[in-house]
């Protein structure tokens, strides 16, 4: 049974200081259906007391013994829910009257504070946002900006109460003030732009990812995601508005936000595609599949894949015989069933089992682990600035040996004999230029690899650039050598004795930290501790 009421504080004999009090408050509660009663007193903390004006008490009676007279119980369980803000402060906001409003700013110029220094509470942006007064809430952000991601007691902000009483236009105004706005985290983890993929607003979630892109990477405290809860709530528009912007992107780390979001795993380690043949949506299942980065083998927490599921799913809806449905579920069923089949998609039992994590760590440590490793800690261990100055030096020797090899010292011959297009300078002297000019090519080409970030883009790109560039250097070499075949050949031959040279010295390098009686001994100067 809940009473409510308001008053007013009064201060208490021998506190005429404007610090922090407590406020004894005697008043009658009315219980329904039972005789009236008197609660003697009742002891509140305010904090600053000499701030607040009125208040609201909520009297929760959580335990009573109904054959009992209540002036038996001598401590009744009594719940207190206090609410700062003044009633006429929750009428102008439900009104819109900002000139209410500045009538009790004038009366108590501590009243926006007052709301302020509660850590959950209804905040007059709240009572705004519920019933769209776009001009009052626009006031009330420029007065208090902080009221825009303030949580009431039901863990919502007001983004959150106008996208659930289809506020557009307050929303759109609100994202326009501030997109971030659309992350804030509420009740179980839910933002508002979350709020807005499960009511299926199409208009305001593509509004939201245009003025806060980072939206797509929220979860709920269960780990799901936007594409999750699109699914679960069968939005289908809000599904396609979503892979639509999601494979589109083009912000910093896009690749590997469209694989996070597109394969996450909720709470029950389903990915979206789980859900979606757990509900047997083909023409959902059918635009995740069409998405380049889904991953259509993933196992969930059932040892399931998205084939598995499909399949049990079907089985179950016709009753374990498919000629219990329609033609056209059918025929659908069938056309889910060859785009899964063309996609790649298996079924569990047809993989190779997954290595487990401590299986991966107990493992042999062979020489391509230790390789690989070396590289990542090669890559992690430059600094930005240091890598930015590598990456100059080797573009600028990288540079200069192509050119070195398109345009030798002392040119070529220039008549029409045989030696047409050939080195002038004498084999000897062109054979020495050829070896230290390759190594110096092929040294900073490695460097160079090994300095770009492992997984970026660039990465995937650099190894099809430096491929043709060592392709072009060794023909150009090959044009103008006195043996264009045999150059050629041992231009390429260079090319993989530098590689394997180097994995060898880090090989060497590695062996040594771990071999404290190793020999001080080292190949070249290439590599350094």
């Amino acid at each position: 049974m809940i009473t409510r009421f308001d008053g007013s504080f009064s201060k208490l004999p021998g506190n005429p200081s404007p610090s922090p009090k407590v406020a004894i408050l005697s008043f009658s509660v009315k219980v329904i259906g039972e005789r009236s009663f008197f609660i003697v007193s009742l002891t509140v903390k305010i904090v600053p007391f000499s701030l607040i004006n009125s208040f609201r008490v909520e009297v929760h009676f959580l335990a009573f013994a109904p054959k009992l007279p209540f002036s038996t119980l001598k401590s009744p369980i009594i719940s207190l829910k206090l609410s700062s803000m003044d009633p006429r402060l929750e009428q102008a906001a439900e009104s819109g009257s900002i000139d209410d409003l500045y009538a009790l700013i004038d009366e108590n110029p501590y009243i926006l504070e007052n709301i302020e220094a509660v850590p959950f509470v209804t905040t007059p942006l709240h009572e705004a946002a519920a019933s769209g007064n776009i001009p009052f809430a626009k006031e009330m952000l420029n007065l208090k900006p902080s009221f825009a991601r303030k949580l009431n007691t039901s863990g919502c902000s007001p983004l959150h109460l106008a996208a659930y009483m289809d506020e557009n236009e307050f929303v759109l105004r609100m994202l326009w003030f501030d997109g971030s706005l659309a992350r804030v985290k509420g009740r179980n983890g839910i933002t508002p732009f979350l709020l807005m993929v499960s009511r299926g607003n199409t208009d305001l979630v593509a509004e939201c990812l245009l003025t806060s892109p980072e939206c797509i990477q929220d979860e709920t405290v269960d780990c799901q995601n936007a594409l999750h809860l699109a699914v679960i709530h069968d939005r289908f528009e809000v599904l396609q508005v979503l892979t639509g912007w999601i494979q589109r992107m083009s912000q910093i780390n896009a690749y590997s936000i469209e694989d996070r979001v597109l394969n996450g795993l909720d709470f029950n380690l389903n990915t979206p595609l789980h859900l979606v043949a757990s509900k047997n949506d083909h023409q959902m299942a059918k635009l995740l599949l069409e998405c380049r980065l889904v991953q259509r083998n993933q196992v969930n927490g059932d040892g399931l894949t998205f084939f598995d599921i499909f399949k049990t799913q079907g089985q179950s809806d016709a009753g374990g015989d498919l000629r219990s449905q329609g033609p056209r579920v059918v025929r659908e069923d069938l056309d889910l069933e060859q785009v899964a089949t063309k996609t790649g998609c298996k079924v569990a039992a047809s993989l190779p089992r997954p290595k487990t994590k401590f299986e991966i760590l107990k493992s042999p440590f062979t020489f391509w682990t230790l390789f690989s490793t070396f590289m990542r800690r090669l890559r992690t261990d430059t600094s930005d600035e240091a890598r930015g100055v590598f990456l100059i030096v080797c573009t600028l020797i990288i540079t200069a040996t192509y050119q070195t090899a398109l345009q030798p010292p002392g040119g070529v011959h220039q008549s029409d004999d045989a030696n047409t297009g050939s080195v002038v300078m004498k084999q000897t002297f062109f054979i020495l230029l050829w070896i230290s000019n390759t190594t110096g090519f092929a040294c900073a080409l490695l460097y160079t690899f090994f300095l770009i970030p492992l997984g970026s883009m660039f990465a995937s790109w650099f190894r099809w650039i430096g491929t043709s560039l060592c392709i072009s250097y060794a023909l150009a070499v090959a044009v103008i050598s006195p043996h264009p075949l045999v150059f050629l050949s041992a231009t390429f031959a260079f090319f993989l004795l530098i590689a394997l040279y180097i994995l060898l010295e880090a090989f060497l390098q590695q062996w040594r930290k771990h071999e404290s009686v190793a020999p001080e001994i080292r190949l070249s100067w290439f590599w350094k501790d």
